[in-house]
């Protein structure tokens, strides 16, 4: 005890004794839980990059489409097409949700745009003394683009993030054909256009760079960025030579690519970050926290696969005799990629979404069909597939045995540029004729599988090994012909069902965990205990089923001789899956979805009739799926009412049923087609919770728009005996009203 305590009077040492005294015996309490900022405050977090938004950007694309198209039976002498070249603006929308790391950001996003980049070449030639003049030209205009991308950047300042992006591509091509002939004097003058217009769905892969600056507030964001798509191969590649002095015609595809720069603007839910003091103890220790499966990821992947297509086409339909038939293809080979996703954690279960993109080369070759003819010559012709590329966007769920160890199943829409080829051989005394045929197509459908990943000495590093099956269903023509008499014919052509199965192994590296795992309010703490996350929050991610109705109008006209055929209109069920995760602040709602039905939205045209010839048009939609942004505001806690948008597909089964009747001898034929079309979804719905937050029902309404999707043939003419046709490519629409139920995981 100091002197200056002993010398003071009695009442005062009293009361400083006292004191001391109680200061020691709440000592060690007050400093297990007295903040550090009492002491020296921790600096302010700059405005954070984190967080759901939705934007809408505008720009300018240039195009080039370097095939070369022969017309070599078309003109007296040879001449090509070699290529288009097309320029033009876009905009459109934009939704994706940013993670941030420190300097780093990492994040997902979907846009869609509108354009009009088109551009043509053509070619002439005039014959008939200089009288006749025939132009043909082909046009391309590119009218809508959509991306899902992966995104990482980083900070040079806080308020400016540079950041390079990749993902996969579609494009809404219209591709016209049109032949021009111009007679003039001494011929009777006149002109006949002829026009085909064919609307393609392509996919194909995207990269570029920006730059973005926060606009004075962290939640509005200006951006400038450049694009570049590659969508491959659109045009048929084929050739046909014979030796002996004939002019070869040879068609190539060439590959097509777009070059954008645009510029836009986001709105950035959520506010900045802020300190956390509880964060701050100036006793108790954190708790060393379990590694963690959450966060952002990107990755490489690489290995084989086996496809099997089992369609059929009889040898009759290449004058082969009865009996024989071209049986499928059966490919493999190998793939390898890339892929990006997030997962979120609960406990030891793991989900997540993920798109992932690979080159490939599962190739194989049919039987060959082969026969003799006269003179020691013969004839043989055989089929052949190519897989160029394979992409999905999926969900995950998963279990976590041990720390360091994840198994999962995993579900979700599919993609494959396919190439369908076929070849043929003729060799007689009068030498060899050889022709080829390789045309792209883009395939859709669904893939699940299951995998294993296991961390590689840090959290950060994962391998992982996974199977996937894919599913593309029918990728070739269904056929019936038959014709009474006497013998009857009938021949069949079967579509079988295209799959590929395929392991591949990969290695990612997952950015984080995310702040929320390792934030002040998720860490473990010695002595105050963790704050119980919100009784009715919305956020989270979900899983969950849905069924419904929906109505189809396809208002398309196709000439059929001396009249129309056309005009759809569809209904029926539909039923299926979605999974998505969704982002809170206060009562405003956020988030991205994906989903997939089964459908029977099904129905036919009225016949039309041109005696003897009968036709009908039939649509069955087979899948519908969309990747979509939702956002939304919650009126009462256990309420939330929301609008959603983004890319929307389907994949249909166009048929057509014709009676001939010829006199003795009717004749029908049958012809079914599977399409993919790729649009645009909107829509509007609510949702409540069902006894507690994590069981969810919806009741929602959607409107997919798929445009103009048939292959119209129009004739302009003023020549005597040559009647001007115009049909009608018609807009496709589909309304569907669906109810739900999801499981969310509690945040």
């Amino acid at each position: 005890m100091s002197a200056d305590l002993l010398s003071a009077p009695a009442p005062l040492r009293r009361s400083l004794l006292a004191g001391t005294s109680l200061l020691a015996l709440a000592g060690p309490a007050f400093a297990a839980d007295l903040p550090i900022a009492t002491k020296a405050p921790p600096p302010a977090i700059a405005a954070s990059w984190a967080g759901f938004y939705l934007g809408a950007h505008g720009g300018y694309g240039w195009k080039k489409d370097d095939f070369s198209q022969s017309d070599n039976f078309t003109f007296t002498a040879p001449q090509h097409i070699n290529g288009v070249k097309s320029q033009g603006a876009v905009y459109g929308g934009h939704a994706g949700y940013n993670w941030q790391f420190g300097r780093a950001v990492t994040g997902l996003e979907l846009d869609f745009s509108a354009g009009d980049i088109k551009g043509s070449n053509s070619i002439s030639e005039t014959t008939l003394a200089g009288t006749r003049t025939v132009t043909l030209s082909l046009a391309e205009n590119v009218k809508y683009l959509g991306s899902a991308r992966a995104r990482l950047g980083w900070l040079p300042t806080d308020n400016v993030l540079l950041y390079g992006t990749a993902g996969l591509a579609w494009e809404r091509l219209d591709v016209t054909a049109s032949s021009l002939l111009t007679d003039s004097p001494p011929a009777a003058p006149a002109t006949q256009l002829i026009t085909t217009k064919t609307a393609i769905d392509k996919f194909g892969w995207v990269a570029g760079v920006g730059a973005e600056m926060m606009l004075g507030s962290p939640n509005w964001i200006g951006r400038v960025e450049y694009l570049h798509y590659d969508f491959g191969q659109i045009q048929t590649a084929t050739s046909f030579n014979r030796v002996g002095g004939f002019t070869p015609e040879l068609s190539t595809a060439g590959s097509q690519t777009i070059d954008m720069v645009r510029a836009g603007v986001s709105y950035k839910f959520g506010e900045p970050a802020h300190v956390n003091s509880l964060a701050y103890y100036g006793k108790a220790p954190v708790a060393p926290p379990q590694a963690s499966w959450a966060g952002f990821y990107l990755g490489v992947h690489g290995g084989y696969g086996w496809g099997d297509d089992p369609f059929t086409v009889p040898g009759t339909v290449f004058m082969f005799p009865d009996g024989t038939s071209i049986n499928g293809v059966k490919s493999k080979g190998w793939a390898a990629g890339g892929h990006m996703g997030h997962n979120w954690q609960y406990g030891r279960a793991v989900a997540g979404l993920e798109i992932d993109l690979s080159a490939a080369d599962i190739k194989g070759t049919s039987n060959t069909l082969f026969r003799a003819i006269g003179g020691g010559g013969s004839i043989s012709i055989s089929v052949n597939e190519k897989v160029k590329y394979l992409g999905t966007a999926r969900a995950r769920l998963g279990w976590s045995p041990l720390d360091s160890l994840l198994l999962y199943g995993t579900a979700g829409l599919a993609w494959e540029r396919l190439e369908n080829g076929s070849t043929f051989v003729q060799a007689d005394p009068l030498g060899t004729v050889t022709g080829a045929s390789n045309v792209p197509a883009d395939r859709f459908g669904w893939v699940a599988g299951a995998g294993g990943e296991v961390m590689l000495g840090s959290s950060n590093w994962i391998g992982r090994i996974e199977y996937l099956h894919y599913d593309f269903g029918r990728v070739f023509q269904e056929q019936t012909f038959s014709l009474s008499g006497a013998p009857p014919v009938s021949l069949a052509v079967t579509a079988g069902h295209q799959t590929i199965d395929l392991v591949r192994a990969g290695v990612s590296y997952k950015f984080g965990p995310d702040a929320a795992v390792t934030s002040p309010a998720a860490a473990m703490y010695a002595k105050a205990p963790r704050v119980a996350p919100p009784s009715a929050s919305w956020a989270g991610f979900y899983l969950g089923a849905h069924a419904g109705y929906g109505w189809k109008e396809n208002d398309f006209a196709l000439s059929f001789f001396d009249t129309f055929v056309g005009g759809i209109k569809s209904k029926g069920w539909l039923a299926g899956g979605q999974a998505g995760y969704n982002w809170q602040y206060a009562s405003v709602v956020a988030g991205l979805e994906i989903d997939g039905s089964a459908t029977g939205i099904k129905g036919s045209s009225a016949t039309a009739t041109s005696p003897p010839f009968n036709l009908t048009l039939s649509d069955n939609v087979k899948y519908l799926g969309t990747a979509r942004a939702r956002l939304g505001w919650t009126p009462a806690p256990t309420w939330l009412l929301y609008g959603t948008g983004g890319l929307a597909w389907e994949r249909v089964h166009r048929s057509s049923f014709e009676f001939d009747a010829f006199p003795g001898t009717p004749a029908t034929s049958t012809n079914e087609v599977a399409r993919d079309h790729f649009g645009w979804a909107a829509g509007a719905g609510v949702e409540t919770f069902i006894g507690s937050p994590n069981w969810i029902a919806r009741l929602e309404y959607l409107h997919y728009d798929f445009g103009k999707v048939e292959s119209t043939f129009s004739t302009i003419s003023t020549a005597a005996g040559t009647a001007t046709t115009i049909e009608k490519g018609g807009r496709q629409t589909i309304d569907t009203v669906r109810v739900g139920v999801s499981y969310k995981f509690t945040p």
